[in-house]
């Protein structure tokens, strides 16, 4: 359901967050009183890449180039918001972003968290997520430029982790990033191009996985399967 989101006014802003928040996050299955909050709180329309900003409040993936190459895309809000519950973050909670460009999800679990590590590989992005939190006053988020799959430990450990897109490895060093009973939510590629959203739970040494629901995601460059040699 696209919404024009581009040079309107904060009212109206507020409207489309609103109607988004209404016809496709709620109907998702998404309660939470704090995480619906928090949708319509933060404004999208800070966080999207140039030229997306008519789509800000559509269902559309929308992807920030990387110096790199390839792109870095945020995660469909109604998705985004089904991670977000099935994290239950709490007041005290300690929470890394991975991944995360512009800053979009970092600033969503600022109003839901004690403290957040933004964490991002391409410098560009992490600039500019610093530069979004500064113009929101989240005091609470700390934007880091470091690559995705080393975590950020010396900022740890956490209680929540959520990478913004599907992973097929190379989740090992954030997994040992977790707090006792912590949470790592993420998206795992499954056939035909889908994928399903999942979430990690730290018991002592060892990890639970639980399958959430099915979603849509990138595949991040930085996760996945490494191809086989062959010779």
């Amino acid at each position: 359901m696209p919404a024009q989101a581009q040079d309107v006014p904060p009212a109206d802003a507020v409207i489309l967050r609103r109607t988004a928040l209404d016809c496709q996050i709620r109907p998702y299955g998404v309660t939470d009183q704090r995480v619906l909050a928090r949708f319509l709180e933060v404004p999208r329309e800070s966080f999207v890449p140039a030229g997306g900003e008519p789509l800000t409040y559509s269902d559309s993936e929308l992807r920030h180039p990387l110096a790199a190459g390839g792109a870095r895309a945020m995660i469909a809000p109604l998705i985004l918001a089904r991670m977000l519950q099935a994290a239950e973050i709490r007041p005290t909670d300690v929470a890394l972003d991975v991944a995360g460009a512009a800053g979009y999800t970092a600033a969503l679990i600022a109003g839901l968290a004690a403290r957040v590590v933004a964490l991002e590989s391409d410098a560009a992005l992490s600039t500019k997520a610093a530069q979004n939190f500064n113009a929101l006053g989240l005091a609470n988020v700390e934007a880091v430029c470091a690559p995705i799959a080393d975590g950020a430990a010396d900022k740890g450990p956490y209680d929540v982790i959520l990478v913004n897109g599907a992973a097929e490895e190379g989740l090992d060093r954030l997994l040992a990033q977790l707090a006792p009973a912590g949470r790592l939510l993420v998206l795992k590629p499954q056939t035909a191009g889908a994928a399903r959203g999942v979430i990690y739970r730290r018991d002592g040494a060892s990890f639970s996985q639980r399958g959430l629901f099915e979603a849509a995601g990138k595949l991040l460059p930085e996760l996945a399967r490494k191809p086989d040699f062959a010779f």
